[in-house]
């Protein structure tokens, strides 16, 4: 019975979650910029940094900090891919190749955050990944202001959960994880 009573509450929370999953917003060109001291993108999926180079673009914040940078990469690559003559990826776009983890991501922003002082920061990250990071930098950064842009990922549409098993298993993964961050962040 305790089993079964478990097995439906797991369930029911996985549900949950994915229904949960935000929706991507549609960032217009002219939609005013958000009002945020700056931008943290986590790396992992495509079209994010993308995402926060066009609102780093469009005014919102000050600086841009793309957490997670494979190591093999350098600056000049990503620039060759985001920069460009009237951009602010020179200026304006901090690299941090420390984080190896979505923990990781949540230090790299809290130290990054710390040096730069900043109360308010714009979250750029995939659907599925925006419940679980929030968590963490929340968890990190009680007193700053966390404004999601979620990213659209096509991997992870809920309404494909039913269909398509990598979907399911990443949806599966991603709930396994956040709900073991939920119980370190609350438990210790």
């Amino acid at each position: 019975m305790l089993v079964a009573t478990l097995f439906l509450v797991a369930v029911g929370g996985f549900l949950q979650f994915v229904v949960e999953i935000p929706e991507p917003a549609e960032q217009s060109a002219t939609a005013p910029p958000l009002d945020v001291d700056a931008i943290v993108v986590l790396t992992g999926g495509r079209d994010r940094i993308q995402t926060a180079m066009q609102l780093l673009e469009s005014g919102t914040g000050s600086r841009l900090l793309i957490s997670g940078v494979n190591t093999d990469i350098t600056r000049e690559d990503l620039a060759a891919q985001f920069g460009g003559p009237n951009t602010r990826f020179d200026c304006c776009v901090d690299l941090g190749f420390r984080a190896r983890t979505t923990m990781g991501n949540a230090d790299e922003t809290k130290r990054w955050v710390g040096e730069k002082n900043y109360a308010s920061i714009a979250v750029v990250t995939s659907n599925y990944h925006m419940p679980r990071s929030l968590l963490l930098l929340r968890t990190e950064m009680p007193d700053v202001t966390l404004v999601p842009v979620v990213v659209a990922s096509n991997s992870s549409e809920s309404d494909q959960l039913f269909g398509n098993v990598r979907v399911a298993r990443l949806l599966v993964s991603e709930y396994a994880k956040y709900v073991i961050t939920l119980l370190r962040t609350r438990f210790g």
